[in-house]
């Protein structure tokens, strides 16, 4: 992971208005308003696959403010890594992108909109599959579609089967590939985001009220299997053998 922010990042629009990985609380007008409710809602039903029990170990790797720690049962150890200077993370990433814990140390390891910004993806995948005991399970999001949004870098956008093979590359088995914000949603919102920052500011809540109900109800009604292979996020489950 690199901590370093070219000239541009800057001046860039956010994915987030707050904390990398915390889409929580967004207001209606928000210009992530559907994504902000669809995202942590999927992630927490998907964290049941985790099967982390009450006294469990899990890697909240890329943690910020670790807003999912209540995903877990609170007798079970949820141990931040992060970036130098979070002082949330128990753990600080070294500058390769490893962690300093021991081998198959944890149940499960969590990673939520983390993999877009690492340098090397394949390592980052490595080292969850190292950390993790043999049985153990990641809980993994990442962009499929999205406007570049550095924080403080944005390198990686992955299609349906690119995710699955890194995943499986890295040595993982997939337990549930599903698509978040499906690709009808995906290009309201990406029409959204063309217009809103050219937009005097006191027209952009409205415009951004009228545009997240327009991507909140493609969403509804677009079929499952569609969102699986084109979305804004893509979420996996994968398993150490």
């Amino acid at each position: 992971m690199s901590t370093s922010t070219p000239p541009a990042a800057r001046e860039a629009p956010r994915f987030l208005a707050g904390a990398r990985g915390d889409v929580r609380g967004a207001r209606p007008w928000h210009r992530l308003a559907h994504i902000a409710r669809a995202l942590p809602a999927a992630l927490r039903r998907l964290a049941a696959d985790l099967q982390v029990g009450d006294t469990g170990r899990v890697l909240d790797f890329g943690c910020a403010d670790m807003p999912y720690r209540d995903f877990f049962a609170p007798g079970a150890e949820v141990v931040g890594a992060d970036l130098p200077g979070n002082p949330r993370a128990a753990v600080t990433i070294a500058p390769d992108g490893s962690v300093p814990v021991a081998d198959a140390s944890f149940d499960a390891v969590l990673s939520t909109q983390v993999l877009e910004h690492v340098e090397d993806p394949a390592r980052y995948l490595a080292e969850c599959h190292r950390v993790l005991r043999p049985g153990g399970r990641m809980l993994l999001s990442t962009h499929g579609l999205m406007v570049w949004h550095p924080d403080p870098v944005d390198h990686w956008r992955w299609t349906c089967s690119g995710l699955r093979k890194a995943v499986q590359d890295a040595g993982l088995e997939i337990v549930r590939f599903e698509g978040i914000m499906g690709l009808a949603a995906t290009g309201l919102q990406f029409f959204q985001d063309a217009v809103y920052w050219r937009l005097p500011v006191p027209l952009r809540a409205p415009f951004a009220l009228l545009c997240q109900g327009l991507v909140a109800l493609a969403d509804r009604v677009e079929p499952r299997a569609s969102k699986d292979l084109n979305a804004l996020v893509f979420a996996v489950v994968a398993r150490r053998p």
